[in-house]
């Protein structure tokens, strides 16, 4: 009897022949991608700039350095216990909010422009050293100035290296000098226990590794299997416990924190149209009003209606 010969099906061997030249042609494309790049940041290298825009950016990077030398030395001062020289040794936090119909009436806190005073309310108050929540989003900071090497630090340790990325932060005494350092970077803000809630079930992110090896992978964080598997130990075992221990600042708060990745937000404008153009300046008008920027060493930490923000971003 002859034994019967083996052989693989036709369909399997023309999918195999077929997977074999997808393979191919993905990695010649992934090669000629990879050349064009390259190419494209050689013509962006040699690309021609005129003398007016190195010397501004030049000036603004300039005043930008000068003004994280200043935070800097006046942390090194209060360090030392030298504040003698100081009108005020406390930190100060200013919150900025729109002006309600209920507040038109009311006298600004500060000496502004009658048309700022008409929209915005302003209040200054001294920062006492509680923990408290933020909400920190990473913003585009001065026009043509380049970022000095110790703020670009905070925002990496702020896991801030994207603009429209935003971190929860527990505010405190060492972490106040940090957020000077890169206010014109960011926008701060007390978020509500409402805008906590919808940051972590719409936004929320995580590496989940594998486990038989293998790359981490981002995926989406929908699933209280995940969470217990993750924060079970800490007796975190589902999303809820997760804002519960965010909005309370609780003993997991930390590991809560760094188990979600930065939360990406929409762009509150985007498009080319006439109204998209309309709505980015003012969009731009109102940061001029309400993240005036100084360059003083004790110019406080602004702090503006975060809640407002999230809900058009998010």
């Amino acid at each position: 009897m002859v034994a019967g010969l083996e052989s693989n099906p036709e369909i399997l061997l023309r999918k195999r022949r077929n997977a074999d030249r997808t393979r191919l042609e993905k990695q010649e494309l992934a090669q000629r991608r990879k050349q064009q790049q390259g190419k494209q940041k050689r013509a962006r290298k040699n690309k021609f700039e005129r003398a007016e825009t190195i010397v501004a950016t030049t000036l603004a990077t300039d005043r930008e350095k000068e003004r994280i030398k200043r935070v800097s030395k006046l942390e090194a001062q209060r360090a030392k216990g030298e504040t003698h020289h100081l009108a005020s040794s406390r930190d100060f936090i200013l919150k900025i909010r729109d002006r309600s119909d209920g507040d038109q009436g009311a006298e600004s806190d500060e000496n502004e422009d009658d048309e700022d005073a008409a929209s915005l309310h302003t209040e200054k108050c001294i920062y006492d050293g509680k923990p408290t929540l933020l909400f920190v989003l990473r913003i585009r900071g001065p026009v043509a100035a380049k970022i000095p090497q110790k703020a670009h630090k905070v925002l990496s340790l702020l896991r801030l290296s994207e603009v429209n990325t935003g971190v929860f932060v527990r505010l405190s005494t060492q972490v106040y000098p940090l957020l000077k350092l890169v206010a014109p970077y960011v926008v701060i803000g007390e978020p509500s226990l409402a805008s906590v809630r919808s940051l972590i079930h719409k936004r929320s992110r995580v590496l989940l590794k594998p486990s038989e090896g293998g790359e981490s992978r981002e995926v989406i964080l929908n699933d209280n299997n995940v969470v217990e598997e993750a924060l079970g130990s800490e007796g975190i075992i589902c999303v809820e416990d997760i804002i519960h221990e965010i909005a309370t600042l609780g003993e997991g708060f930390v590991k809560c924190n760094f188990f979600l990745l930065p939360f990406r937000l929409s762009r509150e404008v985007s498009g080319f149209s006439a109204i998209s153009k309309l709505h980015k300046l003012r969009q731009r008008e109102w940061q001029k009003r309400a993240l005036k920027m100084s360059n003083a060493s004790t110019a406080p930490v602004v702090q503006v209606d975060i809640d407002n923000l999230i809900s058009k971003l998010n």
